[in-house]
């Protein structure tokens, strides 16, 4: 089997290597992340420098990634819709500056609206290449793809 990694990874690794070592952890008692870290704490593991071995700089990026799990967790409880779900509040609509705006603040602009749009568009061909072998969802799928279509066309 070929391995590749997806376009926006940013894994310091050969991906093969990361596929193959994968699949021997699933035949061999489960991949989970713990097994997947473990089987690379050597220095000479095909994916040892695709983690941060730093306990210091671990540490903060951990809590940086836990920051960032909070912020997207936030949801905004509609008072004025009584039966109404809650729904986020907080999205980055950049990829290239991690920032957060709330759903409000993002809503009163027409570009950043257009953004959030593009991005919810992005992560929904992204879910449908995910899944692309249900056959269940091809409707589904089907309307992503149009929904794709359409976007590209109006840009």
């Amino acid at each position: 089997m070929k391995y590749t990694f997806n376009k926006a990874a940013r894994i310091n690794a050969d991906p093969q290597a990361a596929g193959e070592m994968c699949e021997e952890l699933s035949r061999t008692g489960g991949l989970t992340a713990k097994r997947l870290v473990d089987a690379n704490r050597a220095k000479d593991a095909p994916l040892h420098n695709a983690f941060e071995w730093n306990d210091k700089k671990a540490a903060e990026k951990y809590r940086e990634d836990q920051a960032r799990y909070i912020i997207r967790s936030i949801q905004i409880v509609r008072e004025e819709e009584e039966q109404a779900e809650p729904i986020r509040c907080f999205f980055n609509i950049e990829y290239t500056e991690p920032e957060y705006k709330p759903l409000h603040i993002i809503l009163q602009h027409e570009d950043e609206t257009v953004k959030l749009f593009h991005r919810c568009v992005r992560e929904l061909v992204a879910v449908r290449k995910k899944y692309a072998a249900v056959q269940k969802a091809a409707a589904v799928f089907a309307a992503i793809d149009q929904l794709a279509i359409e976007e590209v066309s109006e840009e």
